[in-house]
């Protein structure tokens, strides 16, 4: 029935125009769109499909429904269950095979709630269940349900716990919806903090000094960034792929918070935690790792967590079932939905000695978390700190990392050495927030404009400037805007390159249509850096990853197929072929080399291109990703010190996992799933630069 309500609809569309920016050719342009393609992203992008491939999850809510069900029955108690964000509608099923007398379920994304419906339909129990498409503090007793509910369950969480709201839910259920002796499923949360020290992690949140090759300072960052505070807001990550090489745990993980879902009082929208802890070891407590666990059950005996593999409550048992096909970091069961989040800590804390006795402070609001560490204890409520500086709020956590990153830095910086000539140079730096193209005005350049009409980045590089005072710099808004005289004028053109608007890394192909607009008025001998860029593609196995995209199919017993076909329906009106993903949060299995799927030219980047290719998979695996990524040619030369990668950081190894590019995303392409044990990839390639248009297919084959 699904699919002929979604057929029916879709052929009932009409079509309308929206402003899209083009990230290859800077342009808007309005391209023709269903009017439903709104509709086709939200559903396309809610991550239900994540949540129903996560195991534990689903077996861990099942149990508790049946252990709490069961427990009020036999003591003589009706179950009448309240579920506050349905989705699929699976807790709701999971609820009437308990054995609930009622079941009340509520959502409010109108497309989920339909597709509910019919899969409620579908499993047997669309009499079984009262669907109300409404928010729950929307709901009125006597109204929509006939008598309050004695038991709630719902999922509200994300990785901060509270930042989808759950407080306020949690307020209202209790006062409106609940019976006095009501439980709740979850019953109760814990949150945990653990302070940390990590060189690595540290360069997603501030700017270090900018050195040449033998370790000079270059760039020194000017006062309102050391001084800037930074941003409060979480940055969420799998942490347990964080290096253990690349951190140093100051302490152990300690309870900050406990979130009783269960109590009828309210729950306190703003609370404070201030704990006395001691350094394990010396160290610089320059940020908090974050993550919560569950309890399930009134009792507390099922127990969900969401810590990284070292903290993790039941590593050994969970290690011991997956054998060694699983690297360490991987036992643990594997969301995307609910992650662990890193805070820093406004000024980093020396701890100069272990044992070293300092104060962590702990915050929460309505909706966020943040942490501040002092020596000696705060007399008053630590408030919530922000950007002063412009660099939080101007680049990703990626971005500020990837200015930061040394090996990357040296290839541009042995490039500019080389070439800068002092008094004689004349360079024209094109990119966002280009800190190397500022480089060639402390290396002696004679002149340095910089391409950035970002007000924002602009602001940034302006204070820079200043502070290390850089005479030589002028800004330009428009590359079409430059005098011949200036033009001619030029001696090199550089770029890193990096784009605001770009989230592929060929998005940043931008560079080549900047240059087109001037290449007519320059003059033959200039000297153009990255010269061109290859995109390679990899087919790969991820331990994990492809699960977003999957299909459900069955989930403890219910049949959910036509939420799959939902979800692919909309997927192949809203959801590009290839995605942007930081890999090295997923690991994942080379199953060849990678091979080269696109040459461009950035002195011809006008040359439309069409290429077609079949990469063998010479290690035995499943192919459930292609990973593509660009590598940038600094200098038309063969040394590979002339290549900057945003992809592999190593070497690549069929059969091997694949150690990734920290600072950057990778695209990916998920193909479908495939019953047949294929032998290779069958690529094309499709690139016509003027119109800002790179396409890439790919086909799985047995040859």
């Amino acid at each position: 029935m699904l699919r002929n309500l979604l057929r029916s609809r879709f052929s009932r569309t009409m079509s309308c125009f929206s402003q899209v920016i083009n990230p290859i050719t800077g342009e808007n342009s309005w391209q023709e769109r269903g009017d439903d393609y709104d509709y086709h992203l939200e559903v396309a992008n809610a991550g239900f499909g994540d949540m129903l491939h996560d195991w534990e999850r689903n077996q861990k809510y099942f149990a508790a429904l049946k252990k709490t069900i069961g427990g009020m029955r036999a003591a003589g108690r009706e179950v009448h269950v309240l579920d506050i964000g349905t989705g699929t509608g699976i807790l709701s099923m999971m609820a009437v095979a308990a054995g609930a007398d009622s079941v009340t379920a509520c959502e409010a994304f109108l497309p989920m709630a339909n597709c509910a419906e019919k899969i409620l339909a579908a499993n047997g129990v669309g009499d079984k269940v009262r669907l109300i498409r409404k928010r729950s503090t929307d709901i009125h007793v006597g109204e929509d349900m006939p008598q309050k509910a004695n038991l709630l369950v719902a999922e509200l969480l994300d990785t901060e716990l509270i930042g989808e709201g759950a407080i306020g839910i949690y307020n209202h259920a209790h006062a409106e919806l609940l019976t006095e002796d009501a439980l709740c499923i979850p019953a109760r949360a814990r949150c945990y903090a653990q302070v940390a020290q990590s060189p690595l992690a540290a360069q997603w949140n501030s700017l270090k000094t900018l050195a040449n090759l033998d370790g000079e300072p270059l760039l020194q960052p000017p006062e309102q960034l050391k001084g800037c505070q930074g941003e409060a807001g979480l940055h969420d990550v799998q942490l347990s792929q964080l290096p253990s090489s690349a951190f140093r745990p100051l302490t152990d993980p300690v309870e900050i918070f406990q979130f009783d879902f269960q109590r009828k009082q309210e729950r306190e929208k703003q609370r404070e935690k201030r704990l006395q802890l001691q350094s394990k070891q010396p160290g610089a407590a320059e940020m908090v790792f974050y993550w919560w666990d569950i309890h399930l059950d009134d009792s507390g005996d099922i127990l969900l967590s969401c810590a990284p593999y070292w903290a993790h409550p039941e590593l050994k048992e969970l290690a011991a079932e997956k054998g060694k096909g699983h690297p360490l970091p991987n036992v643990v069961p594997w969301r995307d939905h609910w992650m662990q989040a890193i805070y820093y800590i406004p000024k980093p804390l020396q701890l100069l000695e272990a044992g070293k006795s300092f104060h962590l402070s702990c915050h929460h609001d309505e909706y966020s978390l943040w942490f501040d560490a002092r020596e000696e204890a705060p007399t008053k409520s630590v408030r919530r700190h922000t950007c002063s500086c412009d660099l939080h709020m101007t680049y990703s956590r990626s971005r500020i990392g990837q200015i930061n990153q040394a090996p990357r830095n040296k290839r541009y910086l042995r490039y500019l050495e080389d070439n800068i000539e002092p008094g004689k140079s004349n360079v024209l730096v094109l990119g966002n927030g280009c800190l190397l193209g500022l480089a060639s005005s402390a290396l002696g350049a004679t002149s340095v404009q910089l391409h950035e009409p970002h007000r924002f980045s602009r602001r940034l590089l302006e204070s820079i400037i200043q502070h290390n005072k850089l005479k030589n710099v002028q800004f330009v808004e428009k590359v079409e805007e430059l005098e011949d005289s200036q033009l001619t004028a030029l001696t090199h053109i550089f770029a890193e390159p990096y784009f605001l608007n770009a989230i592929l890394p060929w998005d940043n192909f931008y560079f080549g249509t900047l240059l087109i607009k001037i290449k007519d008025r320059l003059l033959e001998n200039v000297r153009i850096s990255p010269c061109s860029a290859r995109i390679y593609a990899l087919p790969v196995e991820f331990l994990d990853l492809h699960k977003i995209r999957a299909p459900v199919g069955n989930c403890e017993g219910f049949d959910l197929r036509l939420f799959d076909e939902m979800v692919e329906r909309s997927a192949e009106q809203a959801v590009s072929l290839v995605e942007a993903q930081p890999l090295w949060e997923y690991p994942c299995r080379a199953l060849s080399e990678p091979q080269e799927v696109l040459s461009v030219e950035f002195s011809n980047f006008s040359k439309e291109l069409d290429l077609k290719g079949s990469i063998e998979l010479k290690h035995p695996g499943t192919c459930n990703g292609v990973a593509l990524w660009v590598d940038w040619q600094l200098v038309d030369d063969s040394s590979p010190r002339s290549v900057v990668s945003s992809g592999p950081s190593e070497p690549v190894i069929p059969g091997d996992f694949v150690k990734w590019d920290m600072f950057v995303r990778q695209g990916v392409h998920f193909p479908r799933k495939s019953k047949e044990v294929n032998t290779h990839v069958e690529w094309s390639t499709d690139f016509k630069p003027l119109l800002g248009e790179l396409n890439f297919s790919f086909s799985q084959k047995k040859l």
